[in-house]
């Protein structure tokens, strides 16, 4: 198949998410509609599109893999001013053979939180070696044996990832992303909201002057992908065993860990400590009832979120449902 069959075939999963009637008034406090125990019905669309590459061009090179992320002449048409469909649908994935699990990790969707619990095998740390046993290997995408052999188990393993509120997850991904980048370059929340790709342009532009080592074009795009790329097959059906929300994120873990736990023939992880959270951390808490405070450059955040999708910033609302559609199809 050539490879532009290969990526057509992973375009037709969002038109079958598509929803027939408009979608309801969301807010920043929407519950996810889907989470919890679903049916896995094969690997996510991305690792799918990979493991099609590796076998069509009959090679491992791992130059493969720079088709599905945001290649050149994609980045190109975004600098003219032109919005080219993305059609590699590249996911996060982290997997371990001993504890037979596969995480999907979607940007901005508690993947810290997880791997202070799991850890991951890559970046462990001096004290981190009596815990090596549950961390998790980040696949290499470039990779073909990794590819195929998490292919290969992905029905056997458990796969799971988390969700989290379309609205409340852009405004994160928002401030998380500009603090890689020079306060003088970073475009208003107005201008973010219209269309996210926007950071990595920036980057692919001008990236020695405006961003850091970490915001490489890459970083900036593919943070803000879809969560749906995470959790749906290249038929639009769902890829894993279970989803948990972010919102509720000490629950659903614990719950989790519980149906880890459960299974025969695998390591048993400890029981989740219950974490107090930190109310003082924010000047939005009920101390202090600020009505918005200032970020660096003057940027301000409101405490009630939905103030950036009402008024002057009700473009955004449609703006950020139009780009992240597929997931509100899913999740809400």
């Amino acid at each position: 198949m050539s490879m532009a069959g290969i990526l057509l075939c992973a375009t037709t999963w969002s038109h079958n998410l598509a929803p027939t009637q408009p979608a309801p008034t969301l807010s920043v406090a929407s519950p996810l509609r889907l989470y919890g125990s679903v049916t896995k019905h094969g690997p996510v669309v991305g690792l799918s599109q990979l493991a099609s590459l590796f076998q069509a061009e009959n090679t491992t090179t791992a130059r493969l893999a720079g088709q599905l992320y945001y290649p050149h002449s994609w980045r190109t048409q975004r600098l003219l001013g032109r919005r080219p469909e993305h059609e590699g649908r590249l996911c996060g994935l982290m997997y371990s053979d001993s504890l037979k699990i596969i995480l999907v990790k979607s940007a901005k969707t508690a993947g810290s939180s997880l791997l202070a619990f799991f850890k991951d095998c890559k970046s462990l740390g001096p004290d981190d070696a009596p815990l090596s046993w549950r961390c998790l290997t980040p696949l290499n995408f470039g990779n073909a044996t990794q590819v195929m052999h998490v292919m290969d188990v992905w029905h056997e393993y458990f796969v799971f990832g988390f969700g989290r509120n379309v609205l409340t997850r852009s405004i994160s991904q928002y401030h998380y992303l500009t603090t890689f980048m020079n306060p003088e370059c970073i475009p208003s929340w107005l201008e973010y909201c219209q269309d996210p790709y926007v950071l990595g342009d920036i980057c692919e532009a001008r990236r020695d002057k405006c961003c850091d080592s970490v915001a490489t074009p890459v970083h900036q795009y593919l943070h803000v992908h879809p969560q749906a790329n995470c959790l749906m097959t290249q038929q639009g059906k769902t890829a894993v065993d279970w989803i948990g929300r972010v919102e509720h994120f000490d629950d659903d873990f614990a719950e989790l860990v519980s149906i880890l736990n459960a299974r025969p023939g695998v390591p048993s992880l400890p029981p989740v400590q219950p974490v107090k959270a930190n109310y003082n951390a924010s000047p939005c808490d009920a101390h202090h009832r600020k009505l918005r405070w200032q970020l660096r450059n003057g940027t301000e955040n409101p405490c009630d979120k939905m103030e950036l999708y009402q008024g002057q910033h009700s473009h955004c609302y449609t703006s950020i449902t139009k780009f992240y559609a597929d997931d509100l199809a899913l999740l809400m």
